[in-house]
């Protein structure tokens, strides 16, 4: 029987992900929303996020890290202690339309809680959450220490 985390174990994880990691730190990743098996983070835009200076469009590179980030997070709800291991082995990003200037939004969804993968659904989203601006499907290998 798996057991069930508790809320300080969410607020410490909320913490560790958003003040322990720099690359977090650097797209200034807030976690709205975590529980078991979901996360929703936002992430402020940044001038420094445009890769389109034209039509100042989000660079499609920060939204893949973005939704990895976002499916690391979500898989970390998962893990038994922090000696698990949670690693990034596949990623696939279909990008529907332009990110324009303002805030992006991910949510992620456990899609298979394995014994050795983990899979997450997620979407990525401006104004509208019915109009995202991609969606992704993240594969992570999960090693959780045994004693």
């Amino acid at each position: 029987m798996e057991k069930k985390k508790q809320t300080d174990d969410y607020l410490y994880l909320k913490h560790a992900i958003e003040n322990m990691m720099p690359a977090n730190k650097i797209l200034g990743l807030k976690i709205l929303k975590i529980q078991s098996g979901y996360a929703y983070i936002q992430i402020p835009f940044k001038e420094e996020f445009i890769g389109d200076f034209i039509q100042k469009r989000w660079h499609g590179g920060i939204l893949a890290s973005i939704a990895d980030t976002a499916g690391g997070v979500v898989g970390a709800t998962l893990l038994n202690s922090i000696q698990d291991k949670l690693n990034t082995i596949d990623m696939r990003i279909d990008y529907l339309h332009g990110a324009i200037i303002g805030d992006i939004f991910a949510e992620a969804k456990i899609v298979k809680n394995g014994k050795t993968i983990i899979k997450v659904d997620i979407e990525l989203f401006q104004n509208d959450r019915k109009d995202p601006v991609a969606i992704a499907r993240c594969v992570y290998s999960v090693l959780r220490d045994e004693t």
